[in-house]
Formats: structure tokens, sequence, C-alpha cells
């Protein structure tokens, strides 16, 4: 419903209730990614609501970096992962309350909607390195960036976002394949669910208030957040 992939609720939710090792958590959370936001980038084509060339380009920054994300993963303590995806996680809310209500409804219309392409390949860099560390897709970045950093109306912004998301995460998958990262037995469920929730929440994003959604998810980001850093001072 705002691009952002489903990985952000699926990796505190293997992390907490499951106990899987962060690594395990993004490789498996990734295949809920590469599901929903096939799903959901197929959806938004079809609602010709994706600005190709800026997917493409992002995508083409994004694929070196899920490959270094995916590997830092196998190297990163348990305790500062959960942090650094805390501190993320509030960062983002923090942006959909304070400041993504306010400029989507501020962000003006272009005839001609366009990004830089150093910008765009650059953005991919990133979004691709921490789609895979933490195996959240990367929409988390790729949104708010599109939204203060590029002339796309709002409309096309989460459905870029899922195009882009939906060529990179494939490779991240495929490096956490390689190291062994994925519990398997997650894999079938998470996919499956990604397939029928993507276009429906395509749907909804056009039917709900956008300040209630963006409100709503903000919440569960930050419950998340506060879990995954609340866990290791009760286990102190």
């Amino acid at each position: 419903m705002v691009g952002l992939g489903g990985g952000f609720i699926a990796v505190p939710i293997l992390l907490l209730f499951f106990g899987l090792s962060p690594a395990e958590a993004s490789g498996t959370s990734l295949a809920l990614v590469v599901a929903n936001s096939a799903a959901g980038a197929f959806t938004y084509a079809l609602q010709r609501r994706v600005h190709v060339r800026i997917g493409l380009l992002i995508a083409a920054g994004g694929l070196p970096g899920s490959i270094a994300g995916a590997i830092v993963a196998t190297h990163i303590s348990a305790q500062l992962f959960d942090w650094v995806l805390a501190a993320l996680l509030i960062a983002v809310s923090f942006d959909m309350v304070v400041n993504r209500a306010k400029r989507l409804s501020t962000h003006a219309e272009s005839l001609h909607p366009s990004m830089p392409a150093i910008r765009c390949v650059l953005l991919g860099l990133l979004v691709g390195f921490v789609s895979s560390l933490f195996g959240i897709g990367g929409g988390v970045i790729v949104v708010p960036s599109l939204l203060y950093f590029s002339t796309l109306p709002a409309h096309m912004i989460s459905a870029t976002s899922h195009f882009a998301i939906f060529l990179t995460s494939p490779v991240g998958l495929a490096t956490h394949w390689w190291q062994r990262d994925i519990r398997w037995d997650f894999v079938l469920p998470l996919a499956l669910g990604g397939i029928i929730g993507g276009p429906i929440g395509a749907r909804l994003s056009l039917r709900l208030g956008q300040t209630r959604l963006l409100v709503f998810v903000a919440i569960a980001l930050t419950v998340a957040a506060l879990a995954l850093v609340l866990r290791h001072f009760t286990r102190a």
C-alpha cells in the first residue's frame, strides 16, 4: 500500500517470534519482498503508474549494493543488527508522520517527471545494500527519496519503488541463498502471502486516505523498533 515491500514487518517478526539469526531473517524475508514487489509491480504496470527509466537506473545501482549487503549481514552481531534496524524504522516512522504527509499534499505534478541518472544509480546502490542487509526491501529508502528528490507525481512513487525493488531484490536473495542464509520452510508461506497481498495493497492504496495510512504504518514500525531494542534489555 505504501511501496515499502513488506519486509519491514516480516523481519522483526522473524527475529522476535521465530528466533532466526539476522542473516537468516534477512535472507528469508527477501523471499517475501521478491514475491510482493513482483505482484505489486505487475499490478502497477497494468495501471501505467511505473516510471520505467527511473526504476531501471535504480536497479542498475542496486545490483552491487545487494551483494554487499547480503555479505555484511553474515558478519554483523545480533544486537547491532537489531539496534540499527530499530533506528532505521524509527527514522522512517518520523519521516512518514512529520515530513511525508505534508510533502505529499504539496508535491507538485510535473508534465515531465524525471530524476538525474547519477542520483538514481547512487540511490540504487544504497537501496540494494539496505535491502539485502536487513531484508526489508529498500522501499524505506526509495519512497522518501523519490518524494524529495524527483519530480515524479505522488501516484507514481509507490509504483516505481515496487518496480525497482522487484529488479534488485532477487540479487540479494540469490546471494543469501549462496551463503545458505535462507530458511526454506518459511519461504513458501511468505511468498504466497506476498503474491496475494501485493495486488490487494496496490488497489487499496487508491482508496484509503494517504495521511491515515501513513500514520497507521508509522505506529506499526515504531512498535517493532521498540520490541527489537527492549528484547536485549530483558535478556540482560
